[in-house]
Parts: structure tokens; sequence; C-alpha cells
């Protein structure tokens, strides 16, 4: 009995040690699943972490550039009014449609309210191209004067709600989930709706429209776009076309409001370390905007690879008609900036471009501005008489360039001009000008010093 007993007990230890030894595998390999899990999740939350602290530090910076630039612009508007002479008052008005361009370009790469944005923008263009005309002499002392005396004003009381309204946006830890989330929401925050009504009751007051600027806002207004309506999974379908590197992304498809200066499609997109949207119209699903924000190694194209990267990127997107103009560079990424050409005449429209913004590391594009391009302009047909620049020029003057452009006189009307780019020597010193000369009149209807 005792020989039976002990060959049960051998038997029983033996089977234990047979369950228990695949058990201590799978608890190993449940604990090792575990710890892999709570790494990667620690990972990839340290990594969204460091994400929202660059985009806090890159924002705050654009918004105080912004906010001081606000500050300097109200200055030169008052300054201005101080002179009754044109030279004297060039260089505040100069300062004007300067730092306007420096706002829109600060504002518009960050994730403020939509509906004020774009009264914002509209606001700070109509500023900018009133200074300009106004240092060229195209519109009476007395005019711009009342003008930029109410701007003063304006801008005065806008700096105050400014404040209060961004002050702490980027702070206490908030994100891009909460930016974005804010952005669509269907209850807008009332300090930035107060603020951007506030704005249009300035554009108005300020700068009240003509008839032919009436035309001109309904094209701004995407009015004149007769395309078929695309749909939600439409536009989608063309984000996936033109963007397939995020066909892997969490996307989210939002629809303008119904008061939208036009209707469009908002796609919200995340990649990994990529946080982006891109706008797209009700109508055709022409692609509006596109803007990616990510972390930019050190690696650095030459310039020729980035422009030909966005150059087969335009073409892939469908736009065929279009030729390179001019590009600029910082630290990480190129802006190049291109313009149509009208077929009829091979004259480039200035008025119809298409920005493209690419990093500098691999030429990856991260930012896309087609709304001028959207908003093509109605050209009509118009007579080249002949033209002899040596009988246009003084003596000493040197044609380097000559080609054909179009640019608006002053009833905002497209005309096609002789684009020339000339050197004269004048007082020891040679000035290079670029001029553009009505095809028709011979009326010089743009001239600019590049230096």
């Amino acid at each position: 009995m005792d020989l039976v007993k002990t060959a049960d007990q051998k038997n029983r230890a033996a089977y234990l040690l047979h369950v228990r030894d695949p058990m201590k595998k799978l608890i190993f390999i449940l604990a090792y699943t575990v710890a892999a899990l709570a790494i990667f999740s620690w990972s990839a939350s340290a990594k969204n972490e460091r994400l929202t602290l660059l985009l806090n530090g890159q924002y705050t910076n654009k918004l105080t550039e912004a906010t001081e630039q606000m500050n300097e612009l109200e200055q030169e508007v008052r300054k201005v009014l101080l002179y009754q002479d044109q030279s004297a008052a060039e260089e505040p008005l100069n300062n004007i449609w300067r730092l306007s361009s420096e706002i829109r370009n600060n504002l518009s790469s960050l994730p403020l309210d939509r509906e004020f944005s774009s009264e914002w923008m509209n606001y700070l263009t109509r500023l900018g191209d009133y200074a300009d005309l106004a240092s060229t002499g195209a519109i009476p002392q007395e005019k711009w004067g009342k003008a930029l005396g109410n701007a003063a004003a304006n801008l005065d009381e806008f700096s105050t709600e400014w404040s209060s309204v961004t002050r702490g946006m980027f702070a206490g830890g908030t994100g891009p989930n909460s930016w974005f989330a804010q952005l669509e929401s269907e209850k807008p925050d009332k300090r930035w709706a107060d603020l951007g009504q506030a704005v249009k009751t300035y554009s108005e007051s300020d700068f009240p429209l003509t008839a032919s600027e009436h035309d001109e806002q309904k094209k701004k207004d995407l009015k004149n776009l007769n395309d078929e309506p695309i749909g939600r999974d439409g536009a989608l379908s063309r984000f996936k076309e033109l963007f397939p590197d995020y066909d892997g992304a969490t996307v989210h498809v939002s629809q303008s409001e119904p008061d939208a200066p036009y209707p469009f499609y908002h796609i919200r997109f995340q990649d990994g370390a990529r946080i982006g949207y891109a706008d797209f119209t009700e109508r055709g699903g022409h692609l509006l905007s596109l803007l990616v924000e990510r972390p930019v190694g050190e690696d650095v194209l030459p310039e020729a690879d980035i422009r030909g990267r966005a150059e087969k990127f335009l073409r892939q997107a469908g736009y065929d008609d279009l030729v390179f103009e001019e590009s600029r560079e910082n630290s990480h990424y190129w802006h190049l900036s291109f313009v149509r050409v009208d077929p009829d005449t091979g004259g480039k429209v200035f008025a119809d471009g298409v920005q493209v913004k690419l990093a500098k590391d691999d030429g990856e594009v991260l930012g896309v501005n087609t709304m001028e391009y959207i908003q093509k302009e109605k050209i009509k047909a118009q007579p080249i008489n002949p033209f002899d620049p040596e009988e246009f020029f003084a003596d000493g003057t040197e044609v380097h360039s000559e080609e054909l452009g179009y640019t608006a006189n002053e009833e905002l009307v497209q005309r096609l001009c002789h684009l020339l780019v000339v050197t004269k020597k004048t007082g020891g010193r040679t000035d290079t000008y670029r001029l553009m000369v009505d095809t028709e009149t011979g009326e010089v209807l743009k001239s600019e010093i590049l230096r």
C-alpha cells in the first residue's frame, strides 16, 4: 500500500508540475504584454505632450508677435494722419501695408475662430490695399485721411477686445484637440463671435464698398462657382486622392455654418505627430487650403528638389496652367508662389495664384492656399498695340526682361500689360524697376523699385 501511495503522490506531483508550467508561461506573456502596452501608451502620451508643448510655444510666439504688430499698426495709422505732404506720409503708409500683411501671415497659421479670422483678414487686406493706393496718389488725401482716422479709433477699441479674448489662449495645458473642438463646436465662443461682428462693422464703416468692389466681393465669396455639390463623402474622397500619405490618419469631417462666407467642408486629421486640416468647397470639391503641423528635421533639400516636388503636387491636383513665380525660405520651410497663365495671351494673371509651403527636410507639402486661383479673374480681350521700349523710356534705361502680365487698374478691372524689369543709373547708383504698362493705353499701372 505504501508503494502504491508513493506512486500516486509522484504522479500527482508530476501532473501539477505539468499544469503549472504552461500557466507560468501564460502569466509571463500576459505580464509582458501589459508592460509593453503600458510602455507604448506612456511613449505615445509623452510624444503627444511634447507635440502639444511645441505647438503651444509656436502658437504663443505667433500670437504675441501679432499682438505687437497690431500695436505698431495702430501707431502707424495715427502717425500718417499728421501729414498733409504726400512724401512725408509715404513711409507710414508703406508701414501700414507691410504690417497688415505680416499680421495676416501670422494669424493664418493660428487655430482661431474661422468666422472671426475671415472678417479680420478682410479688414487687414482692405486697410493694407487702401494704404498702398494712398501712397501712389490713387486716393485723394482728404478721402484716405477720413478713412484712416476712423481706422485709428477702431483699432484702438479692437486691441482692447483682442487682448481680452486671447489672454492665456494657449496656456493651462490645452492642446490641439481642445483648440479644434472649439473651432468646430456648434456653439462658437461668444467672445469671438462678438469680436468678428465688431470687425465686420469696422469694415463697413471705414471702407465702404464701391459698385466695382461689390462685384469683386461676390467673386471673393465664391458666388460664381457653378460646379455640382460633392457631399461629405465626396470631400473625404477628394482629400484621400490628393493626400494619399494620410490614408491611415484619424479624420473628422464637418460642414461650414449656414452663415459662412461660402459653403465648404472642413477636414481635420491626425496621423502620428502630424496634426492638420484641409478645406474643400462644397461645389466642385476644390481645395481651398491645407495646413499641417509637425516637427521638422535638420536635413535640408536643395531648392530645386523642393520646387520639383511642389510642381508635381500641383499637377496631381489638376493645376496644370500654373508657372513658378517666386520663392522665399525660413529655417524650416520653403514658401513657393505660382501664378496662372492665360491660355489666349500667355500673360501671367498675378491675381490667380497658388501658394505652397514645403518642409525643408523631406519636401513634404505642409501648406496650400488656392483661394486666389479658385476665384479666377474674368479676362476680357484686349488689343496689344506696338510698344517700343527705346521710345518709351529715357536714355540710359536698360530693359532686362519683357513679358505679358495682368494687373488691376483703379476700377479693379484686370488689364493686360507689358511686364518689364529695367535698370537706370542715377546719381552714381543703379536702381532696378518693375513696371506694368497697359498694352492698349500705354498707361503705367504699376511701378516699383526692386531692392
